[in-house]
Parts: structure tokens; C-alpha cells; sequence
């Protein structure tokens, strides 16, 4: 399968899905049923969405419901509290702000004007250009026991779990010049609240010198992967993984697997400058 045949294919199954949330306004649809519809896997579809649609879900579901509202303002009577409600807003005043940001007037200003309320464009945005460009490489990674420690909140602020987490490597003498440090981020920070969003931070121990520790006992790698490698700050790898999500996986004729993408860091962030710091991004992909 050629890189423009893999492109469309994706293109059309996200097309799939903005078809489906055009067609089902009222449903509150989990990622997983909207992965399915796709085809792709859950960890991975909300990346891949914002990508190739140029919006997260929770923007396409909030643009479709506005508009059908703005024409049930048009064509019926109904009242704003039952507009508001349709369109799934606890309050007229949350529904006005929100129309209001999305057409510029209040819904009672568009429903006396009797503007039209042509629907937005539907068909997925031409394909997105990226400044930058990586290299990937596709490995056979073997799988690894990490212990690992739960961190919820914004991704930038794991560094303070690895901290406590090297803390207790060191006193149970876990570290070795063969040891690796990994962190899995189970979330999507362009749809998950920040407050909310998953991660573990780990490192590569035996299963009994976690449990010891106290650690989670957690499994990544075991089949192909793709590895991306970033050199500079942490807090800007946001570029590669939407490079990798939005250009590279889908004109590579792979498909990610049913699990978390993660990342390897070689170096000490302690003592590399924030520019020469190096950070492996491992997709996860089918065998």
C-alpha cells in the first residue's frame, strides 16, 4: 500500500466519524464506540482525529450542535430553554456565550434577523503542513517490566514524579548502568481537561524488585514499533507527536496498536541542558 493510498484510507475513516457525529447530534458517544467506527485504536484515535480534521471531537460534536440549533432558531418556535437543552447546555447563558463566540450575535439577535444558518463545511481540511520533519525508525522493541509511578495532571509536570521515583529506585539500589526511564501518557492532551490527563512515570526493574519497592508493575514494547527521536526541551514535544500522528502514520501503511504510546529518555535532564536533551517517542504499531 503506497503512501497516498494510506493517506486516503485514513482520511476516509475520519470522514466516517464526522459523518456519524453530523448524523447523531444528540448522542453522547464514547471514544471507544467513535475509535471503533474508524478503526482505530482508542489510545491512539483522538490524536489521529485532531490531526487530519484540524479539531479535536469535542470541538466537532460542540460546531454541530450550534448549528442545529441556529436552525431550529430559524424554522420552529421553540423555546431558547428547550434550544439550549437540545444543543446540550445546562443553561440559556451557557448556550448564548457559546452561540454567541460561534456566529458573533446572541441566538435572539440571529433568531430576529432570521439570518441563514448555512451548515459548516463538512469535508475534511486539505492536508495539514508541518514545519518540521523527523526521522522514524521501525523496530522490533522486545517487551520490558517497568516499576512505574501514577502521575494525573498536566504531562510537563511528571518530571517531580520521576524525581520521587528515582528517590525510591535509590533506596532499594534499583539503579544500574543498564537502567531506562520511560513514561506512558495515556491521554490526549488537545481533548482530555489538563486536571485529568494520565501518565507513569518508570523505570526498568525485575517484577519482584517493584512489587519490593512498592512500585506499579507495568509492561510496554513486545512487537514493532515506531520510534521518533526528539533533541531539545521537553516542553515542546508537542511537535513531534503531532508530526508523527498527523503526517507520518498515515502515508507510513501501518496501523497503530491497542495500546499507549511512550517515551525513553537517554539522558539526564539534571545535568543536559534543555537543548540537548533527548526524548525516544515509541508508537506502538500492529504486528
Amino acid at each position: 500500500m503506497n503512501r497516498r493510498t494510506t493517506l486516503n484510507s485514513y482520511r476516509e475513516r475520519i470522514q466516517r466519524v464526522v459523518d456519524y457525529l453530523w448524523e447523531n447530534p444528540e448522542r453522547e458517544c464514547t471514544a471507544m464506540e467513535l475509535a471503533d467506527i474508524a478503526h482505530f485504536s482508542h489510545w491512539h484515535f483522538h490524536r489521529i482525529y485532531h490531526e487530519l480534521a484540524g479539531e479535536t471531537v469535542y470541538q466537532t460534536v460542540r460546531r454541530v450542535r450550534l448549528h442545529r440549533a441556529a436552525t431550529r432558531l430559524l424554522r420552529t418556535d421553540d423555546s431558547m430553554e428547550q434550544i439550549a437543552a437540545s444543543a446540550h447546555y445546562g443553561s440559556v447563558e451557557a448556550f448564548t456565550r457559546a452561540f454567541g463566540v460561534a456566529y458573533g450575535v446572541t441566538p435572539a439577535r440571529f433568531r430576529a434577523e432570521r439570518r441563514r444558518a448555512s451548515r459548516p463545511n463538512q469535508p475534511l481540511p486539505q492536508k495539514k503542513e508541518y514545519p518540521m520533519d523527523y526521522k522514524v525508525e521501525v523496530i522490533d522493541l522486545p517487551r520490558l517490566t517497568l516499576g512505574t509511578i501514577a502521575h494525573q495532571g498536566d504531562y510537563n509536570g511528571i518530571g517531580q514524579v520521576f524525581d520521587k521515583l528515582f528517590v525510591v529506585a535509590q533506596t532499594h539500589q534499583l539503579i544500574t548502568p543498564d537502567t531506562r526511564a520511560f513514561g506512558i501518557f495515556y491521554d490526549d492532551p488537545y481533548t482530555v481537561e489538563e486536571s485529568n490527563l494520565r501518565s507513569e512515570a518508570g523505570i526498568t526493574v525485575t517484577e519482584a524488585q517493584a512489587r519490593d519497592a512498592g512500585l506499579t508493575v507495568r509492561e510496554i514494547g513486545g512487537g514493532p514499533h515506531a520510534v521518533l527521536t526528539h533533541v531539545g526541551s521537553y516542553a515542546e514535544l508537542d511537535k513531534p507527536y503531532q508530526w508523527l500522528y498527523g503526517e507520518w502514520l498515515p502515508t507510513s501503511g501501518h496501523e497503530a496498536a491497542d495500546s499507549a504510546p511512550f517515551e525513553e529518555y537517554p539522558n539526564d535532564p539534571r545535568e543536559t541542558p534543555a537543548s540537548e536533551l533527548i526524548t525516544r517517542v515509541y508508537l506502538p504499531l500492529q504486528g
